[in-house]
């Protein structure tokens, strides 16, 4: 019997690089796959809440339609990885920029359009609130979880702004490094810098206070835990 297969959808290809070969040597039970959205569907500035679970869904029967031998039936979870990017910041803590630039920082944001990233934010929080308290979208089973600020400052504390080409060096470093120690990559999610201890909307509500999701903090230990493969161990929030 063929195994059940459960959809990532990641925003970039250097999620993917990253991640499908070590995700798929943890969980053994099942066949994980990896879709790339190349963009985040969550701060595009036409997306609203009515409209997300059409979005996901047309990205699911893209995906099906590019792999005939996988049928919806096979698909027992769908599990989006994003960025916080900042985006659930009180708005007081965006700034705007004086350089025409969009930085940010661990306790703020200076932005080049200050209003229009506070447009962004404010979508963003009201889209992925919504997707957080779903157990179903399009008909699937759903989790959704966070790198905060992204995955190279979850992964290797890089706080800057890098190009694709640092990015994707730093994707394939961490698949070297856990590929054929998995159990190691697990063990660095519940690192004390940055995991993110309590329930799958303990840990959503802990990223959507303050400036939380501008820091470094990450729940996808979460994600292992809901298939029995979590440790057990206990870390603080930071």
């Amino acid at each position: 019997m063929a195994k059940k297969v459960i959809l990532f959808l990641v925003e970039g290809e250097t999620d993917e690089d990253a991640l499908a070969v070590i995700f798929t040597r943890l969980v053994n039970d099942h066949d994980i796959k990896f879709e790339v959205l190349r963009t985040d569907i969550t701060a595009d500035e036409d997306m609203t809440v009515k409209y997300i679970e059409e979005r996901i869904d047309k990205v699911i029967q893209k995906y099906l339609l590019k792999n005939p031998f996988v049928v919806a039936e096979d698909i027992i979870k769908v599990v989006q990885i994003i960025d916080t990017d900042g985006a659930f910041i009180p708005t007081s803590l965006v700034k705007q920029s004086r350089n025409r630039k969009t930085e940010y920082f661990d306790t703020h944001i200076e932005a080049k359009d200050k209003d229009r990233l506070i447009r962004r934010n404010i979508s963003k929080r009201n889209i992925v609130y919504s997707l957080y308290n779903r157990e179903t979208v399009a008909g699937f089973p759903y989790e959704i979880y966070y790198f905060s600020r992204n995955m190279e400052h979850v992964l290797h504390d890089r706080a800057e702004d890098l190009t694709d080409d640092e990015k994707e060096e730093l994707a394939f470093d961490i698949a070297d490094q856990y590929t054929d120690q998995p159990e190691k990559f697990l063990e660095y999610l519940y690192d004390e810098g940055f995991h993110v201890c309590g329930t799958y909307k303990d840990t959503w509500e802990f990223i959507m206070d303050g400036n939380h999701s501008l820091n470094r903090y990450c729940n996808v230990a979460v994600f292992f835990e809901q298939l029995g493969i979590g440790l057990e161990k206990e870390s603080t929030e930071g």
